[in-house]
């Protein structure tokens, strides 16, 4: 008597899209083989969106924008079927050596969704290539899970709440395309747009922490930095560990920034230490402590944070004469020149 094998789980891609006729295409191809359905989600493009999504096989529905990011997404997750979700928007991509491993992750068990990387393409003259962070973007498909936050929503907390058990893989990389474009869908400016979307959220939810670090962030992209300063400190003196570990490092990243910014080194260097207590390889951060250290006149602390952070960021940083320049008079004041 013969045994069928199990069937393999099924999974289903998850995505809202409006205007977004330029990558569209690149996204659901670089899925094409990994999921078995893709239901697409438009929100009023005016492009030829629709058409590529359906020239490409995804189940098209229509929502009318009312300014809900998780709503949007939610009714994605309303359409599929798949026994589990991998979430993308039209700006992304799934790597190509992250296929074989997203089928294999949808085969454990006790795991209701992954934390995978993201990649984020940074702009020209950045400092980086690219900064990586970790979203729930892979999560099995239950009525329970749903997305919360009209902005920058999230579904991991629903999946806590209900039990659900979520773990970071570094086997899974998404690569985002968007933040190296200054616009977002239909030609409007990214960081204005969140601006008046997360405005609104933070009326509505005036204690929530998480919003206020978003609309510091914001503040920050758009060059207000008193404004962004002071949502920065509004989201910590909330609580920044009820955000997360990542979000908490992001935070005292930026308030880190600012405050080198405005020649407060000690400042810069106390924040910038609390970033990297959650991660050691915080680029940004091993940056901010390096100089903060070598302006107040603490070199050897300073060579010693540059030189992880030249390590550390091999291949991610996109120049590195400035840096080898600090590292040299480092190396010069502390009269070792051969000093590794």
């Amino acid at each position: 008597m013969s045994c069928m094998p199990p069937a393999s789980p099924r999974l289903s891609l998850c995505m809202i899209v409006r205007d977004e006729e330029r990558c569209l295409a690149r996204c659901l191809e670089s899925v094409r083989g990994v999921v078995d359905e893709a239901v697409v989600v438009d929100t009023g493009s005016r492009d030829a969106s629709p058409d590529i999504a359906r020239s490409l096989g995804a189940l098209l529905r229509h929502l009318p924008w009312d300014g809900d990011f998780a709503a949007a997404r939610n009714e994605a997750l309303r359409h599929a079927t798949g026994d589990w979700v991998l979430v993308l928007d039209a700006d992304e991509e799934l790597e190509a050596t992250s296929r074989e491993a997203v089928r294999r992750l949808i085969t454990s068990a006790g795991v209701d969704g992954y934390q995978v990387r993201v990649r984020s393409l940074l702009p020209p003259g950045d400092l980086y290539r690219y900064e990586d962070s970790y979203l729930t973007r892979l999560f099995r498909r239950r009525p329970e899970y749903r997305y919360e936050q009209p902005i920058h929503e999230q579904v991991r907390p629903s999946i806590e709440r209900a039990g659900g058990r979520v773990v970071e893989t570094g086997q899974v990389t998404i690569i985002h395309h968007g933040y190296a474009w200054p616009l977002a869908q239909g030609g409007e400016p990214r960081a204005g747009r969140n601006l008046k979307l997360l405005r609104a959220a933070a009326d509505r939810y005036p204690s929530d922490p998480y919003l206020r670090y978003q609309l510091g962030a914001t503040y920050k992209a758009l060059g207000d930095n008193r404004r962004a300063e002071a949502e920065l400190r509004a989201a910590l003196a909330m609580g920044a560990g009820l955000m997360g570990g990542e979000v908490a490092e992001r935070l005292h990243q930026k308030l880190a920034q600012l405050a080198l910014g405005r020649e407060d080194y000690a400042t810069a260097l106390l924040h910038a230490r609390q970033c990297l207590e959650h991660n050691p390889v915080n680029l940004v951060s091993l940056h901010v402590a390096g100089l903060a250290c070598v302006f107040q006149g603490d070199v050897p602390g300073g060579y010693d944070y540059l030189s992880r952070l030249q390590a550390e960021g091999a291949g991610n940083l996109v120049d590195t004469g400035d840096l080898e320049l600090v590292l040299a008079y480092c190396r010069d004041l502390l009269g070792e020149p051969n000093r590794p």
